[in-house]
């Protein structure tokens, strides 16, 4: 069952709320169950990067092969990456100091 945040964004955003859901599981889990960054960074993504399903399971799937990591320095590398796809994937690499 999804929740309010997600059946919202996934109108707003074109992508299915089962896919918000699971993205938050695993941010949350990924950077140390930090729930309310991890809705900020994938509302950052979907919003604002105009990431699809598609594109939010890839950077999900990069963060999780990353972890740990800080979810707030994650959240204010992909805000840096001001709507770019290219610079939203590279914050991952940023938070964890892997050269790009």
């Amino acid at each position: 069952m999804s929740s309010k945040w997600e059946e919202k964004l996934g109108s707003v955003c074109n992508i299915s709320p089962e896919a918000l859901k699971q993205a938050l599981e695993e941010l949350s889990e990924s950077c140390y169950g930090d729930a309310r960054t991890s809705k900020k960074i994938i509302e950052e993504l979907t919003q604002n990067c105009q990431f699809s399903d598609s594109d939010l399971r890839e950077f999900i799937s990069k963060v999780s092969r990353s972890c740990p990591m800080d979810a707030k320095k994650l959240h204010s590398e992909v805000t840096k990456a001001r709507g770019k796809k290219a610079l939203a994937f590279e914050a991952v690499n940023k938070v964890i100091g892997k050269p790009i």
